[in-house]
């Protein structure tokens, strides 16, 4: 038989069974189709606009509605949305007993429900990851003929879950599908909604030209719309698209607009956050006083409404604007209730970002104790944030493999199931016809084949896969040097017989956060890959460069003459800040701060852990950024004789560098060129 006929045959074949499946399959599927009535669905979209605003109210008014509504679809939908107020409402464990109540429907669209709400309790208490993961449970749960509602609520939570786990790419799409569904539902609000959180997308990636595409489309729904919580959104955006293009007069008649809109909505939620974001472009705008004046009044309704979120905020912000009126006392005191709010809410990554902040603001009004101490809790609770960052990165990304995994299996073995099933219609059928029955045989032959092939190829994918992965482990993924993972394995190697012998530099972009600010996150990269680049050119290849986390970058030597050790850090001064950063029209100029040590320390040969010296050039970094950056700090000597006395050391550096017991060697770097 030719082999186009073979191949006709076994087409033939797999066509028969698959209409077969289909037509056990249909029935079930048209009966889980759902249509809402549409006062029904008037009824619940009233209401869902109300939660956004009102969540306490609203919950109130689902369980009226509760109390009427009878259909399977509309109560799902109802304890749904009851469910997200709750959490929205900071009731965790009401929440959790309306998701129970669902599973307790039984029913596929109300389990997926349920993931819904968990997912919503989980992202409040910061497990960003297992809420995703959750999130990703629901959509596979949902009925893809499901509540359209549903599933733009489930798509809006998973876009704004990836967002914040910088899966950009990833939340454009959660995101163009929920516009999609939006556009099914004829849906004005939601189609804004969808478009604003695109708009808010681009404006984080720096995607000036999208991020004005979408605000204007999303400016004019709100403007048909004519409600006033739209318009304050719409302008609060719109302010956020003006600061990336670097238009503070378009920035502040932005967020003026957005605050005024909000009062008029009456919403005291969105009142006070219109208020902080008008607070932080007045701190852009170097007019602290303004900025004092509107973000006191948004502390006061943050407390009144008891957001703790928006206070953190609202917090540190008033502090930072009092630090820089010289009113130092107030300020600080603001801003450490800020950041013990946000160690109370297990805010890892806005605790660090906020003692950044707090740092800088102290150095410029000369508070360089406090700033110093600000810097080193930063650099904890940051350091303490990347290790976090990067095991979930990597739990992420073993589950998609294993998911990836379990799906060629299922793959392979419903594939199998096919074979199977065809070859005992082939039995049947030789007893009748013997030519039929070799027909088939053969044609299962050439599956099996085909089969045989597939597997070796999923192998062979496989095999990449892990070898992928073990790359992605070690290697950062924007600049290609080795990560925190692969030096700390080749640091347990060099000191498995003992303590650290060698040298260590940890290097800092100096003011790296005023170009993420100024110039956008975009421009943030293009500085760190030129750092990582002209360091990599400057270190020999038998020396370790790594991307130590942000703006960090860490290098390990061998051992090597103090003079000669002297002179490379000034090769790495002169090196980063020689050459102007090329970034579109602009040109940025770029130094670095470096604290260095060769191990064991000088001069008793006080023998350290890895671990231990890497916190030595931290504190000897500091001494760099205090005393003006564009500097390499390196210790000479420290006189201790065993590590009790390296501890009363290092509680207080700076002290012991001014009173003799630390020997450090400053070197200034060039102006930049």
């Amino acid at each position: 038989m030719p082999r186009t006929q073979i191949r006709h045959r076994w087409r033939e074949v797999l066509c028969s069974l698959l209409a077969a499946l289909a037509g056990l399959l249909l029935p079930a599927i048209a009966a889980s189709a759902v249509e809402l009535d549409p006062a029904v669905a008037a009824r619940i979209d009233a209401v869902d606009a109300q939660g956004r605003s009102d969540p306490s109210g609203a919950i109130l008014s689902v369980d009226a509605l509760l109390k009427s509504e009878t259909g399977s679809a509309a109560r799902i939908a109802l304890l749904t949305m009851r469910g997200t107020y709750q959490t929205n409402a900071n009731q965790p464990d009401a929440a959790l007993a309306t998701a129970a109540t669902l599973d307790a429907l039984a029913s596929q669209d109300a389990k997926a429900s349920a993931l819904i709400v968990r997912a919503h309790v989980v992202r409040m208490k910061g497990d960003l990851s297992r809420a995703l993961e959750l999130a990703e449970q629901a959509r596979t749960t949902l009925a893809a003929n499901g509540d359209s509602r549903q599933g733009f609520r489930l798509e809006m939570m998973r876009g704004a879950l990836l967002l914040e786990l910088g899966r950009q790419a990833d939340a454009l799409a959660a995101y163009q599908n929920a516009l999609s569904l939006a556009e099914r539902l004829n849906s004005k609000v939601r189609v804004f909604r969808a478009l604003d959180s695109m708009a808010t997308l681009f404006v984080d990636a720096g995607e000036l030209d999208k991020a004005i595409e979408a605000n204007r489309k999303a400016t004019r729904y709100a403007q048909e719309l004519a409600e006033a919580p739209l318009l304050a959104q719409s302008w609060d955006t719109s302010a956020r698209v003006a600061s990336l293009q670097q238009d503070r007069d378009a920035e502040l008649k932005a967020a003026k607009a957005a605050l005024g809109y909000a009062r008029k909505a009456g919403e005291q939620e969105r009142i006070e956050t219109m208020l902080i974001n008008l607070g932080d472009t007045y701190l852009k705008l170097g007019r602290y006083a303004d900025a004092l004046e509107v973000t006191n009044e948004a502390i006061r309704i943050a407390r009144q409404i008891s957001d703790p979120h928006g206070l953190i905020v609202a917090l540190a912000n008033a502090g930072q604007a009092q630090i820089r009126l010289g009113r130092l006392d107030e300020g600080r005191t603001n801003v450490e209730e800020a950041l013990s709010t946000a160690l109370k809410l297990e805010s890892r990554a806005q605790y660090a970002s906020l003692l950044a902040e707090y740092g800088e603001a102290l150095e410029a009004a000369g508070d360089y104790k406090n700033a110093i101490n600000a810097y080193h809790r930063e650099r904890r609770a940051s350091k303490a944030l990347a290790e976090s960052s990067r095991k979930n990165a990597l739990l992420e990304l073993d589950a998609r493999y294993q998911s990836e995994k379990k799906q060629r299996e299922i793959e392979l073995l419903n594939r199998d199931n096919a074979l199977k099933s065809a070859q005992l219609h082939n039995r049947t059928l030789q007893q009748r016809v013997w030519l039929l029955a070799a027909g088939l045989l053969t044609t299962g032959l050439l599956a099996v084949a085909l089969l045989y092939r597939r597997v070796r190829d999923a192998n062979q994918q496989l095999s990449e896969s892990n070898r992928m992965l073990k790359v992605r482990s070690e290697r950062d993924a924007l600049t290609g040097l080795f990560n925190r993972r692969y030096f700390q394995e080749a640091m347990r190697t060099r000191s498995a017989s003992g303590g650290f012998i060698g040298g260590l530099m940890l290097l800092d972009i100096d003011h790296f956060k005023r170009v993420n600010d100024t110039y956008g996150h975009a421009a943030g990269d293009v500085v760190i890959t030129t750092v990582a680049q002209r360091l990599q050119d400057t270190m020999r290849e038998t020396d370790l460069v790594v991307r130590w986390g942000g703006e960090e970058f860490l290098i390990a030597v061998g051992p090597m003459p103090a003079e000669q050790f002297d002179r490379l850090a000034e090769r790495l001064l002169h090196a980063i800040s020689r050459d102007p950063v090329p970034y579109g029209e602009q040109y940025l100029s770029v130094t670095i701060s470096i604290g260095y040590a060769s191990f064991p320390l000088a001069p008793g040969h006080l023998s350290l852990e890895w671990e231990r010296g890497i916190n030595q050039v931290d504190m000897a970094l500091y001494i760099a950024k205090a005393q003006g950056r564009n500097r390499a700090c390196g210790i000479r000597e420290v006189m201790a004789s065993n590590e009790l006395e390296l501890d009363e050391i290092e509680r207080s550096f700076e002290t012991a560098w001014r009173d003799g017991r630390v020997k450090l060697g400053l070197i200034t770097g060039a102006p930049p060129g």
